[in-house]
């Protein structure tokens, strides 16, 4: 086994086995890569008691990763039993950010895995939740797994995005089928492939820079046969089956969720490109899925290099 290839997991802070940790296990085991599994505890009450006995609140501390230690280890003893390769790391700390950034520069995992943790809109607004913060700092795909999802996927939805043609966003749909389609061959899982046609989207996009754009029907099909060829060739690369393609009409966020809700996908792959120096890294398409998906979602980044938008900077 090569050494460089492994999982990350993070585990939840209550000492079971969450959808996260089976599919860590699972995809670890199905890929023949080493699994890593980091927890980073803190019991804001405890700390709040230290205000009062530090002494106590050593001893509480030490108690409270201890068993947690235990227990991931143990659960960890069982995997290693079966043959997988894994590793335990348990912490205390409340930048809990930086202690899983510190963790992915050592370790350069091939893949970020979490249990999918949702804020409210409201909350959203004062604080950045834990699980944006990893979006913006991780540089290799993020899988974030729904409850109730099994070990492994058996149905894979990949979303591209052809509303723009700079290389860097002609790659990152190559990145994303790459993705789905390993992820199919190594679980069994079967793939499809979704493109979402949305006439507004693009009219109003190419508008500042190109002007009023016609908007007879002839000029509106002869669009539409462009992307759905686009998407025929991009499918065609790929070689992904003629029954697995979907070129469908509407708001992306919406026709997306729809789909995988109804033909019931159990995990969706989509892209987002990280630009520098903006705090929203994701467009609000990629946002919105990830805050209401009805299935598990795999994001793939593909990194750009400053001041060079278009141009790829590698990919985990």
């Amino acid at each position: 086994m090569n050494d460089s290839q492994r999982l990350l997991l993070i585990a939840s802070s209550k000492m079971q086995r969450t959808p996260a940790f089976e599919r860590g296990v699972g995809l670890a085991r199905a890929r023949g890569w080493s699994l890593r599994i980091l927890a980073v505890d803190y019991v804001k009450v405890l700390e709040l008691l230290g205000l009062f006995n530090h002494q106590a609140l050593a001893t509480l501390r030490d108690s409270y990763l201890q068993n947690h230690r235990r227990w991931l280890e143990s659960e960890a003893a069982q995997e290693r039993e079966r043959g997988l390769d894994c590793t335990v790391q348990v912490l205390w700390s409340d930048h809990i950010v930086d202690e899983i950034r510190n963790c992915i520069a050592v370790t350069q995992p091939l893949m970020l895995i979490k249990d999918v943790h949702r804020e409210p809109v409201l909350k959203r607004v004062f604080s950045t939740p834990l699980d944006w913060h990893l979006l913006q700092d991780c540089q290799c795909p993020v899988q974030f797994v729904m409850p109730g999802d099994d070990a492994l996927p058996s149905k894979i939805l990949a979303a591209v995005n052809l509303y723009r043609a700079e290389d860097v966003d002609l790659r990152l749909n190559d990145a994303i089928l790459r993705a789905a389609m390993d992820l199919g061959i190594q679980t069994g899982a079967s793939v499809h492939v979704l493109y979402t046609y949305d006439w507004s989207a693009i009219y109003a996009a190419a508008t500042p820079k190109l002007g009023m754009l016609p908007i007879d029907t002839g000029f509106q099909e002869a669009l539409n046969d462009a992307h759905e060829e686009s998407f025929g060739l991009l499918c065609d690369r790929h070689g992904v089956d003629a029954r697995h393609r979907h070129f469908l009409t509407g708001t992306p966020m919406a026709t997306i969720n729809a789909f995988a809700r109804q033909n019931r996908f159990d995990l969706l792959v989509i892209g987002t490109l990280p630009r520098h120096h903006l705090t929203r890294i994701m467009g609000n398409t990629a946002e919105g899925l990830l805050g209401h998906a009805a299935c598990s979602v795999l994001i793939v980044k593909v990194p750009v290099t400053l001041g060079e938008d278009s141009q790829l900077a590698g990919f985990v």
